[in-house]
């Protein structure tokens, strides 16, 4: 799996690609991706992290096509090529036209616009693992008791306990992630079920991948709830 550095000598040899092309359908109508956090909207706190993300050439932006213009102009003066792109049903899809608009990228740093808190150390950490060992993605301890259930009745209302499910080995997963170009490519290729991340289509290779440690606070903004939490945040890190 091993690929050669570019043919110029360039240390930029990463395609960065941001998801903006959701729906926001659990934020009561508003467009996550363009609510305003901390004086501007969500996304650009993402695309400038990633976009100054030591390594990183090109960055692609996956949303509607009506949205390019905008995310183009929160990147202008960025220092890396840009480039929009339209985004597809399933979450795969979006990536998968993100890697198309860089078909040949040695490497590839995929990131969830709707993490805006997410910051450079985090995203090189992930770069360097995957550097080292073809994939790479960072996780969290779950911290919460978890437990597998059934329904009571044939209802999901009420549910009977079968079981605690042991909380050491597991990892909640976050974004960015990174992998070798031509491994993400395969996966692409090979995997067409229905996945919720780019890792799992690497693990349907039967492939390895490396997990470093996450951030708290690098969290997902998808409910209205998330969004003040998200904005309590970047106050308290600016302030």
């Amino acid at each position: 799996m091993n690929e050669s550095p570019p043919p110029n000598g360039s240390t930029e040899d990463v395609a960065a690609i941001v998801l903006a092309a959701g729906t926001s359908s659990r934020m009561g109508g508003v467009d996550k991706i363009w609510a305003d956090l901390h004086g501007v909207p969500l996304i650009a706190h993402a695309l400038r992290v990633i976009a100054a993300t030591p390594g990183v050439g090109i960055l692609v932006c996956v949303a509607p096509l009506e949205r390019h213009a905008a995310l183009a102009a929160l990147l202008d003066g960025c220092g890396v090529e840009v480039r929009c792109v339209e985004g597809g049903a399933r979450r795969q899809d979006s990536v998968a036209a993100g890697i198309a608009a860089v078909p040949d990228a040695v490497w590839y740093l995929v990131h969830d616009g709707a993490r805006a808190l997410v910051t450079s150390e985090l995203a090189a950490r992930v770069l360097d693992a995957a550097r080292a060992h073809g994939a790479a993605i960072p996780g969290l301890p779950i911290t919460d008791t978890v437990k597998r259930v059934v329904p009571i009745d044939g209802t999901a209302t009420v549910e009977a306990v079968r079981g605690t499910i042991d909380r050491g080995p597991l990892r909640a997963i976050q974004t960015p992630q990174a992998f070798r170009g031509n491994l993400l490519r395969l996966a692409h290729a090979e995997v067409t079920a229905d996945v919720t991340d780019d890792a799992a289509m690497v693990e349907h290779l039967g492939l390895p991948v490396a997990v470093v440690p996450g951030d708290a606070t690098n969290i997902k903004v998808t409910t209205p709830a998330d969004l003040a939490v998200a904005r309590a945040l970047i106050e308290q890190r600016e302030g």
